[in-house]
């Protein structure tokens, strides 16, 4: 498998932070230090629109699998939730004490969540303006995830410690014990297993019922401080941006397919299309590249 740059180009002038397709793949976003989301519109990456309310970084983002709502947290502690096609914001929902990490939507676009370094994480109904509070974690939260049937939750921060919520009552149901120190981030497989990732580099695949430990890399992969993970479709395999770098991760033979070094030291966020025929990461020098996925 190769990675074959098809863009890239400057979507911020410092930190760009997260990015995302739009379900139809015809949109890319990426948010940054600048309190910005910015919109490109595919093939060209021309710019599109801007999402601008918030007042600090913005860290994340999700689009809803209608392509109709998307939300962003940010360092101010708030999210927001917005129209995508125009840009126009909808909402903001606050209640978390320190900067919003991560966010998530469930499959069907009716509910929300949201991780924050204050050790909690949010849930909120779509179409309200109120986020509920959950204390989840000792120490900064930083990911969250829904299962493929928007049943249950994920998520990971600091600790070693996964814990999975009811969607709907909010209580914590299991935890798991991620490999290492820390479980950078964690997601929900299309299979319904859930995926972990160590600050050391280590990946660790659960069983969808019982949590079981089913696969795990045989030590921290090549590339050092993975940030952030995607998975791509129809290709049982992960893209992960890694300090200088990104890499495409066989879920098979855990092993790297593909590597791409870009000399940047903090690679951020990282996306693949809804087909799997493209991958696209954000960096510290504010650059969106996009990759076709060959072989």
């Amino acid at each position: 498998m190769e990675l074959k740059l098809v863009s890239e180009f400057r979507a911020h002038p410092r930190h760009a932070q997260a990015v995302a397709f739009s379900p139809d793949g015809g949109e890319l976003a990426t948010t940054g230090m600048d309190a910005l989301a910015q919109v490109w519109t595919l093939p060209d990456f021309s710019h599109s629109r801007s999402l601008e309310g918030h007042e600090k970084s913005v860290n994340c983002i999700a689009i809803s699998p209608d392509g109709g709502m998307a939300v962003t947290g940010s360092t101010d502690r708030s999210v927001m939730v917005w129209d995508w096609k125009s840009g126009e914001a909808m909402g903001r929902l606050s209640g978390h004490r320190n900067t919003v990490a991560g966010v998530a939507l469930s499959p069907d676009g009716n509910m929300g969540a949201s991780a924050s370094y204050d050790g909690k994480i949010g849930f909120w109904e779509a179409g309200t303006d109120t986020l509920e509070v959950v204390a989840s974690h000792p120490r900064n939260v930083t990911s969250v995830s829904f299962s493929p049937d928007g049943g249950r939750l994920a998520s990971s921060g600091l600790g070693n410690v996964v814990k999975i919520w009811d969607a709907r009552s909010r209580e914590s149901v299991a935890e798991i014990v991620a490999p290492g120190e820390a479980a950078t981030s964690c997601m929900f497989l299309p299979s319904g297993e859930l995926c972990c990732f160590t600050y050391e580099g280590v990946i660790a695949v659960y069983s969808a019922e019982g949590y079981e430990r089913v696969a795990e890399s045989a030590g921290p992969l090549p590339g050092a401080r993975p940030s952030s993970a995607a998975v791509i479709p129809g290709a049982n395999a992960l893209m992960r941006s890694v300090e200088g770098g990104v890499q495409v991760v066989s879920l098979d033979s855990m092993s790297v397919l593909a590597e791409v070094k870009t000399g940047i030291k903090g690679m951020y966020g990282v996306a693949s299309s809804p087909d799997g025929g493209m991958v696209a990461a954000v960096g510290a020098d504010g650059k969106c590249r996009v990759w076709e996925l060959v072989g």
